[in-house]
């Protein structure tokens, strides 16, 4: 079974209203010729043909655009969305829709790797998702079920608890890793890299192209449980239906938000 569609999310700290940020952020995606944007707008419902300087202009110049909205509807299609200033609700977001062909997987951890570069996320995340059952009936299906909503760290659950958990691919800037001891995240049961804008990503599997959902949950719970033990995580709470998880954030996040 493939994965079902793919996600990428990340907290920048850095802002899009420079005009260098936003040109860098517009290359990263018009030089993937299956990731082309192909329509902009400044809000959800708004849908134009994309214009590259047309957008620039109305970021830069009118100012008066707090969101931008880019959209893709050929054969590999996604939103995907930013908010243009910097502040710690800083979010960006890009949503496939359906499943990416596997021939261009690469691809797609190559596009978040170069946007992690330009975003410099405080913490992000590049996901594929496999379907998972709901309700869950057996401890498996309630573990994927975990992963899957802690590889979406979007504002309401993120701002709130700080990081639920890994994705395949997790990005984590200085500022967060100061939450935790650094021997311990150096010791995480996973493939670990310092990156050049100052934070670290942690890929659960060796080689994201060759992976099974089996393998991943294995590898995934078991850097779970190492990161439980360093006090990193937030604390799930598995509701008696099985079908909702809701969480409580780590006493380092407490600490984080009282900064």
């Amino acid at each position: 079974m493939k994965p079902k569609y793919f996600l990428i999310e990340m907290y920048p700290t850095v802002s899009f209203k420079e005009e260098e940020t936003l040109r860098r952020l517009l290359d990263v995606l018009e030089s993937h010729e299956s990731f082309k944007p192909t329509h902009w707008g400044n809000s959800e419902t708004i849908k134009v043909e994309y214009n590259r300087e047309e957008l620039i202009q109305k970021v830069i110049e009118e100012g008066n655009v707090s969101e931008i909205y880019l959209h893709r509807n050929k054969s590999v299609s996604y939103t995907f969305n930013v908010k243009v200033n910097s502040s710690p609700r800083s979010f960006l977001d890009m949503d496939f829709s359906k499943s990416i062909p596997e021939k261009l997987w690469a691809n797609f951890f190559t596009l978040s790797d170069q946007l992690a570069e330009i975003a410099k996320p405080r913490f992000g995340l590049a996901h594929p998702f496999w379907p998972a059952a709901h309700p869950w009936n057996t401890e498996r299906e309630r573990v994927h079920k975990w992963m899957n909503i802690c590889a979406q760290p979007v504002p309401v659950r993120f701002l709130s608890n700080g990081p639920l958990g890994l994705g395949m691919r997790t990005y984590i800037g200085s500022e967060i890793l100061d939450l935790v001891d650094a021997k311990s995240m150096q010791e995480i049961p996973a493939f670990l890299s310092t990156l050049e804008w100052g934070g670290i990503k942690i890929d659960l599997v060796e080689d994201p192209l060759d992976v099974n959902l089996d393998t991943l949950l294995d590898r995934w719970l078991e850097a779970m449980n190492h990161l439980k033990r360093a006090d990193f995580i937030a604390t799930p709470n598995f509701e008696e239906n099985r079908r909702r998880i809701s969480f409580s954030p780590s006493p380092g996040w407490k600490r984080y938000l009282t900064k």
